[in-house]
């Protein structure tokens, strides 16, 4: 049995599309947009979303060692010689094959490492709790700001430093000359 909803049409004595009046005491955080996609998710969602990137990661990494493996011991049977001749003359290597065996190598390495790096991602992100690049771009970008501590003399003494071992090493430790335009930048307006 099928259930059906009626669709609803406007009247003719009713306009198509009313527009509804704003309220004065809607909550501001509706207006604003999060910051980040990811923002609204409880802290469980957001443990099931870095978790689920990790043990994607693991099952991949499972899948693509099974294959290597695979064709390891594949490589390793055809070297064996068969039942019925005598153990004394092996199987003389093939050199031909040389190549094929070079790309399958490379493809199967690949595979390993990229699906180990999907687990280390998914790994880090449940680390440091972030379960977009949007967050990742937002943390780094706060930390980058950041104001820092700033030594005259530890910079100083840097400097002071660096150019001792340049004169040791022979080179030039002379400090660069500024522009004009550099230094009418630097310096703050006169008043007049």
């Amino acid at each position: 049995m099928l259930f059906a909803t009626p669709i609803m049409t406007p009247s003719r004595s009713e306009p198509a599309s009313s527009p509804q009046p704003s309220r004065p005491d809607a909550p501001a955080a509706a207006a604003s947009p999060p910051t980040s996609s990811t923002a609204s998710y409880s802290p469980l969602m957001r443990q099931v979303r870095e978790f689920g990137l990790f043990f994607a990661g693991a099952s991949f990494l499972a899948a693509s060692i099974a294959v290597s493996r695979r064709s390891v011991l594949r490589r390793r049977f055809d070297t064996l010689p068969p039942f019925h001749t005598s153990n004394r003359h092996t199987k003389p290597f093939d050199g031909s094959d040389r190549v094929a065996l070079a790309t399958q190598a490379l493809g199967l390495a690949t595979l390993n490492v990229m699906s180990f790096g999907i687990m280390l991602t998914g790994g880090i992100s449940w680390a440091f709790d972030l379960c977009s690049v949007e967050e990742l771009r937002e943390r780094t970008q706060a930390v980058v700001r950041r104001p820092g501590k700033f030594d005259p003399e530890a910079e100083k003494e840097m400097e002071d430093m660096m150019k001792s071992l340049l004169d040791k090493l022979g080179m030039d430790s002379t400090l660069p000359e500024k522009s004009k335009a550099e230094d009418e930048k630097d310096e703050p307006p006169t008043k007049s």
